[in-house]
């Protein structure tokens, strides 16, 4: 079995509903490069926002609109918070700390869940965004894979331009989510495409 999986593709292109049908169908787990720039985005808490309420506006802070809406939904509401978070994540901590920051700290928490938890299942990656994250995956045994959707273009920032090229498989996620996770299950089993 592969050891896991790294998930390319522009942002709502169906990387995390590729990434929910491996956890939920195939016994994969999930670890997010961004699982912890999410935690260091909450604790920081800038606003991304405001709110109109009886006596006008109010600042509306990042932790309590992911703890009432969700990242998702956030993320499209309050162009805000994807703003933050790419330039927290990309020109913060990759420019400053160091490129590889991300990726190694994923690899990390990987092999602390093998050896304290007895935890060894394969691991998909819902968040892969730049060729350096890609080749370091690549060589720990991880298959990449591009999610495809037409008409959605990506917002211009430096962790939306990864492409199909570095990927072993591309998913076109063109039609309804059962056909996208049909396009998974295919994949993973090892099933001619046309069966």
């Amino acid at each position: 079995m592969v050891q896991g999986i790294g998930i390319i593709g522009r942002a709502r292109s169906g990387k995390d509903t590729v990434a929910a049908r491996l956890v939920a169908q195939h016994g994969f787990q999930r670890m997010a490069l961004a699982d912890p720039l999410k935690d260091m985005a909450l604790d920081i808490n800038p606003v991304i926002g405001a709110e109109d309420g009886t006596a006008g506006f109010s600042p509306l802070y990042l932790a309590d609109a992911v703890e009432l809406l969700g990242w998702e939904a956030v993320k499209d509401c309050y162009p805000e918070a994807r703003r933050f978070l790419q330039r927290l994540g990309t020109e913060g901590v990759r420019k400053a700390v160091g490129a590889d920051h991300w990726v190694e700290a994923l690899m990390q928490r990987r092999a602390a869940r093998r050896v304290v938890a007895d935890d060894l299942r394969p691991v998909v990656v819902p968040d892969v965004r730049f060729p350096n994250e890609a080749r370091r995956l690549t060589a720990a045994g991880f298959q990449l894979w591009y999610v495809d959707r037409p008409g959605v273009v990506g917002g211009g920032h430096a962790s939306e331009r990864l492409g199909p090229t570095m990927a072993g498989h591309v998913l076109l996620n063109d039609s309804t989510i059962q056909a996208l996770h049909r396009q998974v299950d295919v994949l993973i089993k090892g099933e001619p495409r046309n069966a």
